[in-house]
């Protein structure tokens, strides 16, 4: 289930001036940055493969470091949900960084980002990142204070294998573990619930 944003009509709908420029055309499809292959357009897609590009292209990334699409997946209140991580950068089989990508405020996604990476793995991935494709937060996942913004305050490949070899991969026990699952509910479950898969696969 696709969860769309609604568009509202101007009141002045329907008069023109000379001066509107008109509206770009969004393409109805696009081409997958990892795979090449021809994907519908959706405006996360979108926000995804620039970023994608934008990493691979001016960050010296290579595709083998992203996994899309993660799934969280958890039992709460007698129901089941799951929450999906846009892209999670792996080096050596460990999961270093997580994105959310998504339109709107920055800010009013930081936390949501911030519970993924405490609950993708068994440790606390220690990096996380939210961008709506025009600008991007860095953010510390254990601290969750925000260690950079914008584009040029993303880190190279090798600044963030750097990074990640001084970095805590803590796990998260106990009561914390509810919490964050109570924050990506809020999140993901109200707005757009999707049930969990029975057995689901990380790659």
């Amino acid at each position: 289930m696709k969860c769309g944003r609604p568009s509202f009509l101007d009141p002045r709908a329907g008069a023109s001036r000379a001066d509107e420029s008109p509206r770009p055309v969004l393409p109805d499809t696009l081409t997958d940055r990892l795979t090449g292959d021809v994907i519908p357009f959706s405006n996360r897609d979108n926000i995804r493969q620039k970023i994608l590009g934008f990493l691979l292209d001016e960050r010296g990334f290579h595709k083998e470091d992203f996994r899309v699409d993660r799934e969280i997946c958890f039992d709460l209140d007698g129901q089941k949900f799951v929450s999906l991580v846009d892209i999670s950068v792996v080096f050596d089989g460990r999961t270093v960084m997580a994105w959310k990508c998504a339109s709107g405020s920055l800010v009013s996604r930081e936390r949501q980002i911030i519970a993924s990476a405490r609950l993708l793995e068994d440790y606390v991935v220690p990096f996380a990142a939210v961008t709506n494709g025009a600008d991007i937060e860095v953010l510390d996942s254990l601290s969750e204070a925000v260690s950079a913004t914008g584009f040029a305050g993303v880190p190279s490949r090798d600044e963030l294998m750097k990074a990640a070899e001084g970095a805590l991969f803590r796990p998260v026990k106990g009561r914390k573990i509810v919490n964050e699952q109570r924050i990506l509910y809020t999140y993901d479950g109200i707005s757009c619930p999707v049930s969990c898969k029975t057995s689901p696969e990380k790659s």
